[in-house]
């Protein structure tokens, strides 16, 4: 990027503008190169001008959340990483429907253990299967996060987005199209099909109920993720797709791979679904162990393991 651009994108930022920003430090593998730059944005009207300008200027950009199940690549990214701020943390509580559900607005970079927690203390149930889980509430859409037997789809009413010509659309439920793990037309937009929308809000359903039942049930599944998942080093989270009918850190862990290492990066003896970062790990040293871990449950089950982690 010239330094005529570099100048005008910065004029766009309410924000310093930070040039060749290594991007180790804004995912939870703290893996990652340098981006071009990365912008923290901080209200709907600067999105909106970032976009179009971006746009117009053919310059690739990405939104990566809190970049909890994200893996960079070692070289980094050749464009602009834009981080929403706390103007899109915001949690308002709509009226009270005649089936005692409630609709709840949350800007998509709340994070979700805040979310959860308002959940609680409103006396409002449909999130305590989230617990636990890390992230914002809009990383959580994209990816249609969920656990327990639940996902985020199932008390979702509508989401709010904005398109890459900085159109602001709320889209309905019945309008989007989820699958396990996905949401799978979140690129889709009227005047470009393979442009990505930026989500910054969604509305929830939520119930009213008995607030020590739900705080309750939110500790239960605190403790179980506590016991069955590694701590204290970085990872993204569960790596793979659990296939249909089956679990993938149970196929991989059949397969005797718990502990394998690539350089820094190792499948975690804790829960095999998890490959950590023990320690100056590379995006190169994890993408070898994946195709290590994906050939030997391949060969052993039949079955061909998908990542749930996403690669920039």
């Amino acid at each position: 990027m010239d330094a005529v651009l570099k100048q005008a994108l910065a004029s766009l930022a309410s924000s310093p503008v930070l040039w060749d920003c290594p991007l180790c430090d804004y995912t939870s593998f703290a893996i990652g190169g340098p981006a071009t730059a990365l912008i923290v944005v901080q209200e709907q009207a600067e999105l909106q001008r970032l976009l179009l300008f971006l746009g117009e200027h053919k310059i690739q950009w990405r939104i990566i959340g809190r970049g909890t199940n994200l893996l960079v690549s070692d070289a980094g990214f050749d464009g602009v990483i834009l981080l929403l701020g706390k103007g899109f943390g915001a949690i308002v509580r709509g009226d009270a429907a005649k089936s005692a559900g409630v609709v709840i607005q949350a800007g998509a970079a709340c994070s979700l253990a805040r979310l959860g927690g308002w959940f609680v203390d409103q006396g409002l149930s449909g999130l305590e299967f989230m617990t636990g889980i890390p992230g914002t509430i809009g990383g959580a859409v994209i990816m249609n996060a969920g656990a327990w037997g639940r996902e985020l789809a199932d008390v979702i009413v509508s989401v709010t987005v904005v398109t890459p010509s900085g159109q602001v659309r709320t889209l309905p439920r019945s309008e989007l199209k989820f699958g396990y793990r996905i949401w799978h037309d979140h690129k889709h937009v009227e005047e470009d099909t393979e442009a990505t929308r930026v989500l910054i809000g969604v509305e929830l359903q939520g119930a009213m109920a008995d607030q020590e039942q739900i705080r309750s049930l939110c500790q239960s599944y605190h403790q179980k993720r506590q016991t069955k998942q590694p701590k204290g080093v970085p990872n993204a989270g569960s790596f793979f797709k659990n296939p249909q009918g089956d679990a993938a850190g149970r196929l991989i862990e059949a397969s005797g791979l718990k502990g394998l290492r690539v350089g820094g990066a190792m499948v975690s003896p804790v829960h095999a679904n998890f490959l950590v970062n023990s320690g100056g790990a590379t995006a190169a040293n994890v993408l070898e162990l994946m195709e290590k871990v994906r050939v030997k449950v391949q060969a052993d089950s039949g079955i061909v393991l998908e990542p749930e982690v996403h690669f920039l």
